[in-house]
């Protein structure tokens, strides 16, 4: 973990909104809308709602400040203005050494991961920290007391580098603190929007509720976006700032997230993927849910040829020619996934699933793995992995290993299968 007190307080992104640059940028962008300069008026196309009402002869500046706004993802310039203000007091209260922002109560946050301990202790948090990361949104699961000793082995055989024996210790240390939760006055719970976070999320409220911890003032920090920041994958971007600021903004747990949230872990467990899809379209109490549950159930095989999402994807960067792991990794959280949510040794560990199969889809340079040269190894595509993209042979035709998803076997029986036109699953 990088040390606390070398983290900058303001991210690039943070210091991008500076107000004097954004009005500099609007009235650059109110003159050249007028001088009809066609990628000017391309920006107010697409980003001003009342586009078609304006007279660009004569763009008034509060029009090219709401498209300033609207680039920075939010609502107005007003609310720009207020963000970048909060933003600045929150840099303030860190440099004068206000008092925490959890000074009130004895506080417990926790998060699925340990990008954001060193900026909460930079931005003065004074409560405890939590890392509960273990990645639910692959492998098997279930509902069984063997659920710790099978997620570590999970861990151990699919991501390199990785120990049983550590793992099942830290899942165990992880479950023994959130059942002493109870303990704290405030629990802080730091999860955004995409399936690592939300299936995560879920988990951790149904043991509150069964731990009764629900009981105690339980807040969530949640988001799916923040300005300044054009693909945002997650609360780890965020500057010290950031948080502090963010941190103003928690919202207490509704009581009937808790159920919502029982109901969800249950259907994770589940040998059919219905329980889960029903929950889609009712999931209100825990809003970015529903949107995490369909891309999750988008790596179950598809119909067309039995590869996942992620699968098909890698493939498909592939098919360009050969690439270090590392760039497929960045193309693939970047541009390709509507909804990110790998860590790196996850997304590895699929690649080398496509790798190990009786028939490889993939091949790498055979340069090694090894942490110093992570990310570097050079993977290929072969002939097979020519014919899954072109649909014309199945990945089970390939004999992959096993690979369960949640509580179900995927190709099992049933042959649960992604329908990717439907988005929906089926059986094949």
């Amino acid at each position: 973990m990088r040390d606390a007190q070398t983290l900058p307080l303001l991210s690039p992104s943070d210091l991008s909104l500076d107000l004097d640059r954004q009005k500099r940028l609007a009235k650059d962008l109110k003159n050249a809308v007028r001088a009809g300069d066609n990628t000017a008026i391309a920006r107010l196309r697409k980003h001003h709602p009342r586009f078609g009402a304006l007279d660009l002869a004569a763009l008034k500046l509060t029009d090219a400040q709401l498209t300033i706004a609207r680039e920075a993802g939010v609502a107005s310039w007003p609310a720009l203005k207020r963000h970048v203000e909060r933003i600045d007091a929150a840099r303030d209260a860190i440099e004068t050494h206000h008092q925490a922002p959890d000074a009130d109560l004895p506080t417990l946050h926790v998060r699925c991961g340990n990008d954001i301990e060193a900026a909460l202790n930079r931005a003065g948090f004074a409560g405890d920290f939590l890392m509960f990361a273990d990645p639910i949104c692959q492998g098997p699961l279930t509902r069984g007391s063997s659920l710790l000793e099978t997620r570590a082995a999970f861990i151990a055989a699919e991501y390199p580098g990785e120990s049983y024996e550590r793992n099942l210790e830290g899942l165990r240390n992880a479950e023994r603190k959130i059942g002493d939760a109870g303990k704290y006055g405030r629990i802080a719970l730091w999860f955004e929007h995409d399936p690592f976070d939300q299936l995560l999320l879920a988990r951790l409220l149904a043991m509150l509720r069964e731990t009764q911890a629900d009981r105690r003032k339980v807040e969530l920090i949640s988001v799916d976006r923040f300005p300044g920041i054009s693909k945002f994958i997650g609360i780890g971007q965020l500057s010290p700032a950031a948080l502090r600021h963010m941190y103003d903004l928690r919202r207490p747990v509704p009581v009937s997230a808790y159920a919502q949230a029982s109901e969800a872990w249950t259907a994770l467990c589940a040998p059919t993927p219905r329980p889960l899809l029903d929950l889609v379209d009712r999931s209100d109490s825990l809003p970015f849910l529903g949107d995490a549950i369909l891309r999750y159930l988008a790596e179950l095989p598809s119909v067309e040829n039995g590869l996942s999402f992620t699968e098909q994807t890698i493939l498909e960067i592939l098919a360009n020619g050969p690439c270090p792991w590392g760039q497929i990794f960045r193309e693939f959280m970047r541009e390709r996934d509507p909804l990110p949510y790998h860590g790196d040794l996850m997304f590895l560990g699929t690649l080398l699933r496509l790798r190990d199969a009786g028939t490889p889809a993939v091949l790498d340079d055979g340069s090694g793995l090894d942490h110093a040269g992570r990310g570097k190894t050079v993977f290929s595509l072969t002939q097979a992995g020519r014919a899954l993209l072109e649909c014309r042979r199945d990945w089970t035709s390939c004999t992959p290993r096993r690979r369960d998803h949640g509580g179900i076997q995927c190709f099992g029986d049933p042959d649960w299968r992604w329908n990717r036109d439907l988005q929906r699953p089926v059986i094949l």
